[in-house]
């Protein structure tokens, strides 16, 4: 195994940490669902996600769609995404009244699988679900966590048996391969949580009974607390809050100065290099000089520090090079533009008649930020209290049954949606599809 330069970042006892890369393996759409070139490259989302499109929601000059995905996380799960040409890509880009959309829609989903009816009909039990959003507005270049840059939430959801495959999960110590291991647990794991952390000290929530938990490596790695900065949540009922909205637009505003202070300690640049560059170093006594002035903690001075004796400069001819490389490549040796987080919400229980997912406690909100994986928050996640696995994507075909099976799971959760929010005078639900067939998809 070739030495990793980042090393020095990672916290002792990871090697024990239990993980799944090569389990969780979700078979693709029928081939006659397959992408077309207009699917792959039109620029207008409404041309591409056309023949996935479920249902439309207008909502103050913003479009809402609910998408059958080209390509699923799982069998049972689906995504609402900001439609719009140009794409608005963060939480801050969208009205308010959008961002609160997507999140009763979110809402609504965690209540639909809930349902002992719906449970039984679609064999939901002792399943597991994740909310992720994922956000990388300035990458433009290399392969990055938000692929499409409309603002969008992934709605997952894996029944028992699909999660079975999680009982024999490795350990990292076992993994050979250099670069998954940075790709799945990337450089900024461990020291982004503890910056986003630190910078969050004295940030008001606005959500009483939310609490901002301190960065814990061992419970990270012994499965007992999420990747990430992670705030927990008094159940799932605050994603109908408009405050919650708010909470996550301010911690997006939060993440970009971070991002625009941590640049220019490294490079003396506050905004986004063009796509196939990146900004020159500073020299090394500068930044250890910026890194002082930081209101950070000895430790996390340090742990950036140790960055910044890690990184390397990109030349112009290495980028043209890359820019004509194959993906593992590229990713292995290009940062992300910052700021690039994944955000993940996930209450640590199964889904069980008698103890459902809609009555949890504590809802746990994550903050992963990444500085190289390109591994986005709906395809790595903690799952079945695995910390870490990787959701293999098309990995075969669900046979047109089980497609249809999928339709009828995405249609009777949009009735259901539009019912919990067909009366809010602020938005207008357009009419809903039906999956006709692989090869007509949504009409």
């Amino acid at each position: 195994m070739r030495p990793d330069r980042f090393a020095a970042l990672y916290p002792r006892g990871l090697d024990r940490m239990r993980v799944a890369w090569e389990h969780l393996r979700i078979p693709g759409p029928p081939a006659e669902y397959a992408l077309t070139r207009t699917e792959v490259e039109h620029p207008d989302p409404e041309r591409r996600f056309a023949r996935r499109t479920i249902g439309e929601i207008l909502c103050d000059g913003d479009r809402l769609a609910l998408i059958d995905k080209a390509s699923p996380h799982s069998l049972f799960d689906l995504m609402v995404s900001e439609i719009s040409d140009p794409p608005k890509a963060t939480p801050c880009a969208v009205a308010p009244v959008t961002g609160g959309v997507l999140w009763r829609t979110g809402l609504a989903f965690v209540r639909f699988v809930s349902d002992p009816q719906v449970m039984r009909r679609f064999d939901l039990a002792d399943g597991e679900l994740h909310l992720a959003l994922n956000c990388d507005p300035n990458t433009h270049d290399r392969e990055s966590v938000q692929a499409a840059k409309q603002f969008h939430l992934h709605l997952l959801y894996w029944g028992g048996e699909a999660l079975k495959p999680l009982e024999s999960a490795g350990r990292f110590g076992a993994v050979a391969d250099a670069r998954l291991r940075r790709q799945a647990i990337d450089p900024l794991a461990f020291l982004g949580a503890q910056l986003i952390h630190a910078s969050l000290a004295g940030f008001d929530l606005g959500i009483p009974g939310a609490r901002l938990a301190t960065p814990d490596d061992r419970l990270t790695i012994r499965g007992e607390r999420p990747l990430g900065c992670l705030i927990e949540l008094p159940g799932w009922q605050v994603l109908g809050d408009p405050a919650f909205e708010d909470l996550i637009r301010r911690l997006h505003l939060r993440l970009e100065a971070i991002a625009a202070d941590l640049l220019e300690v490294f490079t003396g640049q506050r905004r986004a290099p063009s796509p196939w560059h990146r900004h020159a170093l500073r020299p090394h006594a500068d930044i250890a000089r910026g890194l002082g002035a930081l209101p950070v903690s000895a430790r996390i001075r340090a742990g950036l520090r140790e960055l910044s004796l890690a990184l390397r400069d990109l030349p112009v001819s290495t980028a043209r090079r890359l820019e004509r490389s194959d993906a593992r490549r590229r990713m292995d040796l290009m940062t992300l533009n910052q700021p690039c987080y994944a955000l993940n919400l996930h209450a640590p229980a199964r889904n069980r008649l008698g103890a459902v997912l809609n009555d949890a406690g504590v809802v746990h909100l994550t903050i992963q930020p990444k500085l190289f994986s390109g591994i986005g928050g709906a395809g790595l996640l903690g799952l079945g209290g695995v910390p870490s696995v990787r959701i293999l994507r098309g990995e075969g075909r669900l046979s047109v049954e089980s497609w249809h099976r999928r339709g009828d799971f995405q249609r009777e959760f949009a009735e259901f949606n539009q019912c919990l929010q067909g009366d809010d005078p602020d938005i207008r639900f357009g009419p809903l599809k039906r999956f006709v067939d692989p090869s007509t998809g949504w009409a």
